[in-house]
């Protein structure tokens, strides 16, 4: 992004206008936003799923976006960009793995607890979220996010959870413009959280086997024995402290009346941490990618225009032959003191319960590797009919997208060696080649027609469309066998829009689709999906025309049905699936077993596509030119919500009840965002800040409790359910035997002693169990997201700088049980395990006054280590998400060079986390366990000819 140039403002509910915030030359502050800014009257925006139309500044729907060029720093891929950019917008990183990255997204929260996943809109055409993900931010005109149901009636059934709409550069008439873009840098990890070391590791061990042993101190390992074992740091050995980050694009844009043009190459390289290099044994895990996209546009014979797109990419993907996630289970788990890296002879070390030695998993296994191709191929006509009616116009479009991956791999295996002793069965092996050739691919054909009509009758502006639009998506991944069967979803859309308006100031929109899925019975597949929304200019009445004070003001209402089918999930359930079950044997003296069949689940012919009803109230305020203000209040109530019907009593016969549309469940919560933007003579600035708020409750999911405490029901959707801790046992708790005292109730989970875990009796009877389970905690999905920037510039620098937090989330320490159980299946010990509970008088150890982890144990402890407040940590944090500083040449010096721009700029990614995760655990918030996130230090330059 470039902060010197452009700054996005709101100034509707659905589109976003340039405000330019420097490089026009002195302009006086009172002028500045007024000078500068595009008259929005004049800016034509076409409601997405359709082509009516209309001025931007009287959209009526809740839409939010931004540009690609904002978007635009070093990261591997779009979803990672769009932290605290767009209200509305959810974005959660769980993986730091090169290649495998991507922040999941959602918009609004969660309204239903089955797939709330997102469907993508590239230039009009359905495609998955693995295609946006990967896209250059350097081709990308808009994303928008679509969000109530006035945006997403024309989706039908594909709405309910929200849209991503994306439309990419075209040309544009002129002379040839080349732009170049370049980047490089270092990426290093987030955080590292790393175990206690040996001196530390083994002191609680003695701990931990005394504590097992009737709590009798009887150490295992000796001071001498200490000094003699190994010490080794398996993350210093295994990773790297920085790796390389490349991308650079080349654009090409330009043409006149009859041909327009846009031209891109692309490319992304990014490596791993792992410190071994990348050749035909061994390898780094790593991504190149590599982009082109063509988009034309043809105006032909004075009626006709043709738009003809084509985007792809190559995906190489390399990684070592041991899984991430079993690499970095390898690294939490094993502890510095089990061997050396390698036998003084150089032969890898190993044993049969630490396998792996986490340097050979990256050195000595071989390498695997895959090869993605992707393509999305546009082609669209519309024919101007104004010669039979003036504003009627058709158009027809099909898309083909298609995704193939190939897998390759050359892998071996490493003796396992200690002491001198073979310690496992595995033995040096030569290098093996394998391939996977077009396993994975999928087919995705778009077939659409249009009719629409645009009038105008003095102060009344009519925009109508209504299309047809038919879609084949086909899938042959590697779960639907080796053989390769295609497995096909069809889908039909019959929708439109209606758009009018009187005198710019009242306006009024209905769109709605009939949509059809062949999920479902013949017969039950169609439904139909309207919405409304209002909208009223208030700032063009009379008593506001002529304010100095008011530039825009704006009120805008929606109410709609949208609906959500799942595609690839839940297939069929109104027939009937039936899995082997039984049997029986016959004949007399040899009987011969005959396997049995029955039904996994009963059919249900009524079953149909999830329902939304919902309400959108939103204010767009513009004031004096620099201050804007946009507002969302939204409820939304989801219904027939496909839940699997437990409430049918087992009496009936039925020991796997139907699938029905039966779940229920309500989401509400507000969107603001407020921006400042002013020139004081050559200081150019711009304030945003934004916030979006959820809250979900489920209504019912047809669950079966035993108390209500533990009903998920009337709850959050994913809240956290567990025991509400009480502190710990201690030795008053116990009589001279060992027994809890009489009139304490007693933990069903097994035995228990002084510093373990005390749980709090919610039902009043005499023991602990699961009924005496509630909700403790929130989701790990936040109630609230906010971000705020800073643009700036002065002459030729410019900076900006983007925070993003997140509030009312908590997370559950057992999700990263290796990192928090100490010495869980032979594993390691953390920093946490400080706080243990203790009490070793003559060892001079007492904890018990300030303990905050149960006492330590080497044996499975199902007491301690059950959901419960104990283990609840606040999940909220502040990132600094981005920060850059560049400088733009003076034009006067470069245009002799045919140069009309150069710009070089520094840039940092994920520099600073504020968390009471990192800062008590070093655990980053977002991401428990596994490849951490990371942050990056980048040199970047752009030049424009």
């Amino acid at each position: 992004m470039n902060p010197n140039h452009m700054k996005s403002v709101f100034l509707s509910g659905a589109a976003l206008a340039v405000l330019a915030v420097g490089g026009a030359g002195p302009v006086s502050a009172r002028d500045t936003a007024a000078a500068e800014q595009p008259d929005s009257a004049a800016l034509e925006y076409v409601i997405p799923g359709t082509s009516a139309r209309t001025k931007a500044v009287l959209v009526t729907s809740s839409v939010s976006s931004v540009t690609g060029d904002e978007v635009s720093i070093p990261s591997a891929n779009i979803n990672n960009m769009l932290y605290g950019r767009i209200p509305g917008l959810v974005v959660s990183q769980t993986n730091g793995e090169p290649g495998y990255d991507a922040a999941a997204l959602g918009i609004r929260g969660v309204a239903t607890y089955n797939n709330s996943s997102l469907p993508v809109y590239v230039d009009g055409f359905q495609t998955n979220m693995a295609y946006f993900q990967f896209l250059s931010p350097a081709e990308i005109d808009r994303i928008e996010v679509l969000k109530d149901a006035a945006a997403l009636a024309p989706f039908g059934m594909r709405g309910a959870n929200g849209v991503i709409w994306v439309t990419t550069k075209r040309g544009r008439i002129g002379r040839p413009r080349v732009t170049v873009n370049v980047r490089g840098g270092v990426q290093q990890p987030m955080n590292l959280q790393k175990p206690l070391r040996t001196g530390d590791y083994t002191r609680l061990y003695n701990e931990a086997l005394s504590n097992d042993n009737g709590n009798v101190w009887t150490p295992y390992y000796t001071a001498d024995q200490v000094a003699r074992l190994p010490d080794v740091d398996w993350y210093r050995e295994v990773t790297k402290k920085a790796t390389p980050y490349t991308d650079a694009d080349v654009s090409v844009s330009g043409g006149d009346k009859t041909v327009r043009y846009f031209v891109l190459f692309g490319y992304m390289g990014q490596r791993g941490i792992y410190d071994t290099p990348t050749n035909d044994t061994l390898a780094n895990a790593g991504i190149d990618r590599y982009n082109i996209r063509t988009n034309l546009d043809m105006n032909l014979f004075g009626f006709l225009e043709a738009k003809v797109d084509v985007g792809g990419r190559i995906e190489d993907r390399r990684y070592p032959n041991r899984a991430a996630g079993d690499l970095w289970n390898d690294l939490a788990k094993y502890p510095s003191s089990v061997y050396p890296v390698r036998n003084p002879d150089g032969t890898w070390t190993g044993t049969p319960i630490y396998n792996f030695n986490p340097l050979a998993s990256i050195k000595a296994l071989g390498r695997n590797s895959t090869h993605d191709r992707t393509l999305q191929a546009n082609f669209q006509l519309k024919e101007r009919l104004d010669f039979l009616v003036e504003g009627l116009y058709l158009s027809e479009a099909m898309s083909l997208s298609s995704w193939t991956r190939d897998g390759a791999s050359n892998t071996r295996n490493y003796s396992r060696w200690l002491d001198g002793v073979q310690q496992t069965t595995d033995n040096d092996t030569p290098y093996t080649r394998g391939e996977d050739s077009g396993q994975n691919q999928w087919t995705w054909q778009h077939y659409n027609a249009t009719v629409g009509y645009d009038g105008t009758f003095g102060r009344h502006v009519v925009s109508a469309s209504a299309g047809i639009l038919y879609n084949i998506y086909k899938t042959d991944f590697s779960q639907n066998g080796a053989a390769g069967k295609m497995v096909e979803y069809r889908h039909m859309t019959v929708n439109g829009a209606v758009n009018y308006a009187y005198d710019d100031r009242y306006v009024a929109t209905f769109s709605f689709a009939a949509d059809g899925s062949d999920n479902y019975r013949p017969g039950n597949r169609w439904g139909f999906y309207p919405s409304l929304g209002l909208g009223w200019i208030v700032s063009r009445e009379r008593f506001l025309r002529d304010s100095r004070t008011v530039d825009l003001l704006k009120l805008r209402a929606s109410v709609g049905k949208n609906g959500w089918d799942p595609m690839g999930e839940m297939r069929y359930l109104w027939e009937g699936y039936y899995t082997g079950r039984g049997g029986l044997n016959t004949g007399n003296s040899e009987h011969t077993w005959h396997g049995g069949t029955a039904l996994s689940y009963l059919p249900n012919p009524g079953i149909f596509a999830e329902k939304s009803l919902k309400y959108d109230a939103g204010i767009d305020l513009r004031l004096w030119n620099r201050l804007s203000l946009n507002v969302d209040l939204f409820l939304e109530k989801r219904s027939g919500i496909v839940t699997q019907d437990w409430m049918i009593p087992g009496a009936s016969g039925v020991d796997n009840p139907p699938y029905r549309n039966i779940g229920r469940m309500t989401n509400k919560g507000f969107e603001v965002q407020l921006s400042w933007a002013d020139r004081i003579g050559d200081f150019n600035y711009a304030l945003t800040g934004m916030a979006s708020y959820n809250s979900n409750k489920v209504d019912y999911m047809a669950e079966v409790v035993t108390v209500p405490t533990a009903a998920r029901t009337g709850r959050r959707l994913d809240a956290l359910f567990g025991y509400v801790a009480d502190g710990f046992y201690d030795w008053d708790d116990f009589d001279v035997g060992g027994e809890l005292r009489e009139g304490l109730p007693k933990p069903t989970f097994g035995a228990v002693q002084p510093g373990d875990i005390k749980y709090k009796n919610l039902n009043g009877d005499t023991v602990i169990d699961e009924n005496d389970q509630t909700a403790i905690g929130d989701s790990y999905l936040p109630k609230l997201q906010y971000s705020f920037s800073l643009a700036a510039s002065y002459k030729g620098f410019d900076l900006f700088a983007l925070f993003q937090g997140a509030a009312g989330r908590d997370v559950n320490l057992l999700d990263a049980p290796l990192q928090n159980i100490a010495f869980r299946d032979n594993g390691n010990v953390y920093g946490i395990a400080e706080g243990r509970w203790a009490y070793y008088p003559e060892q001079g150890i007492d904890t018990r006054a300030t303990a905050t982890y149960p006492r330590l144990s080497l044996q499975d402890n199902s007491n301690n280590y059950r959901n419960s407040t104990l283990w609840k940590r606040s999940g909220d944090f502040l990132k600094l998400r981005n920060v850059e500083l560049g400088y733009t040449f003076a034009q006067p010096s470069l245009s002799k060079a045919g140069i009309s721009k150069i710009r070089i700029y520094l840039s940092g990614v994920n520099l600073l986390t504020v968390s009471r995760l990192m800062r008590d655990y070093d655990i980053d918030p977002e991401i428990l366990s596994g490849h951490p996130a990371l942050k990056s230090y980048n040199l970047g330059l752009t030049v424009t000819f």
